[in-house]
């Protein structure tokens, strides 16, 4: 122990005598580097709003018939309305040599409301409900850049943790994944990849991707294709805005504690939902994007778990269906820098 604070001094002498080395001209140069690779993300993000250094967004989800499953026995049908609240912020703690270390603090609630309900079950109040639901989580990842064949590639590695509650983490999943760049031209760019998932409730512990962009000079028009979370055609409108249109894959997770004697105390919500719409959005500052979309929201698949099984074991389902949604939502453009 005493060892390692040693050379925790030692290691913290050496950074300082080295920013003293530094002349003003290299300073002020690397500040100038910083930050036109700063303006370069920004741009890059405007395009991959996963890149984006925080953002902000409230879903409005369309009234649908929902009709729900206990066991494989009817329980309830009604009319649900939802309504989401999204955000998150990335924040980039580290970068030494081809390494990078990054953090990521996401909130979510959602607001179930269920009216005209009837009950297939004597236990199950056939009264209008509303439920509310949070979900807080942080990442930690970790990602090397590297060459294989003269092409860029990386990896990384991930830890996520969510909960509903400060006292505890109710659920760890452990991501690995490496992408390579196949190909790279000035209007087009190819890469393929695998992702590696340790999650008991993961539809599948391994999952490859692609992704592929294009860039049509005639038209002014961007093709994204990353699959299997979305497909996109953008096409920029003026020097600050920009719309874009497609279909993107999504999923959710809430926490339920149960007070029934014959289903699970501690379960789990899962969704799998596919948005296809209409999005517009304008750079209202130098770092600040608003938006609004539209369009359709379609339910792929709904179900409850005890806490540690898989997600084909359910015991609770809904039926899926198609609504219109509409999206209103604020981000921020990179603007933080590394800590080293």
């Amino acid at each position: 122990m005493k060892t390692q604070s040693f050379l925790h001094i030692i290691f913290a002498c050496l950074i300082f005598k080295s920013s003293l080395a530094q002349l003003p001209k290299e300073v002020a140069m690397k500040r100038k580097i910083d930050s036109i690779k700063l303006a370069a993300l920004g741009d890059y993000a405007t395009k991959y709003p996963m890149l984006r250094q925080g953002a902000f967004a409230v879903d409005m989800i369309g009234s649908r018939r929902v009709k729900g499953e206990l066991n494989g026995s009817n329980l309830f049908e009604g009319k649900t309305n939802i309504t989401r609240i999204r955000s998150n912020f990335n924040i980039p703690l580290a970068q030494f040599g081809k390494n990078v270390v990054a953090g990521t603090i996401s909130y979510q609630q959602i607001n179930f409301t269920t009216r005209d309900v009837k009950s297939y079950q004597p236990d199950f109040a056939a009264v209008d409900q509303s439920l509310t639901k949070q979900t807080v989580g942080f990442t930690v990842s970790f990602t090397r850049l590297d060459s294989l064949f003269n092409r860029p590639i990386s990896y990384s590695g991930s830890l996520s943790g969510l909960t509903n509650e400060f006292s505890s983490i109710k659920r760890l999943n452990y991501i690995g994944n490496v992408v390579y760049s196949v190909s790279r031209t000035p209007t087009s760019s190819w890469a393929v990849g695998l992702a590696v998932v340790i999650d008991p409730s993961s539809v599948a512990p391994v999952v490859p991707f692609v992704s592929y962009w294009h860039h049509y000079k005639n038209s002014n028009l961007d093709l994204f294709i990353d699959m299997p979370s979305r497909v996109a055609l953008r096409k920029q409108l003026s020097r600050k805005s920009w719309a874009s249109m497609g279909s993107e894959l999504g999923g959710n997770l809430y926490f339920f504690d149960l007070e029934q004697a014959s289903l699970p105390q501690n379960a789990i919500y899962s969704t799998i939902d596919l948005r296809t719409g209409l999005t517009l959005e304008y750079m209202l500052t130098r770092k600040l994007v608003i938006g609004i979309s539209g369009g359709m929201y379609t339910l792929a698949r709904s179900t409850m778990f005890e806490h540690d099984a898989k997600t084909s074991d359910y015991f609770f389902r809904t039926n899926g269906g198609t609504v219109p949604y509409l999206t209103v939502s604020m981000s921020l453009l990179p603007f933080l820098k590394s800590w080293k």
